[in-house]
């Protein structure tokens, strides 16, 4: 288990530090998209870096022979990574669709006639 412990606590590090990420680009960035690339984004990275922290454990504590218990928890991993990404899709979509409108960026047939 000795050589599988720093990979871990490097997976969790940057689980902790995407998260961070994604928290300062919410706080920071000036406009919706922005932050919501970032928060979703890192989020997502954030999240699989911590599943995988899991799973290594996961296998490598069945490997020196535990139960099956280890493979209910690589399961139920897979579960949450799968819930959190669909969440956060659905949340970006969710944002996109309640945004304020834009304007246009098409040129008025007034303004069209006069430059030909």
């Amino acid at each position: 288990m000795t050589l599988v412990d720093p990979l871990i606590y490097i997976l969790l590090i940057l689980s902790v530090g995407f998260g961070g990420i994604g928290v300062i680009g919410l706080l920071l960035f000036p406009d919706i998209r922005s932050r919501m690339y970032t928060a979703t984004r890192a989020a997502v990275i954030s999240t699989s870096a911590m599943v995988s922290a899991v799973i290594f454990y996961a296998f490598f504590m069945l490997a020196d022979g535990g139960g099956d218990q280890y493979f209910t928890l690589i399961f139920h991993i897979l579960i949450l990574l799968g819930i959190v990404i669909v969440a956060n899709v659905l949340m970006q979509w969710t944002i996109l669709g309640r945004r304020s409108p834009q304007g246009s960026c098409r040129v008025s047939e007034e303004i069209q006639e006069e430059r030909e």
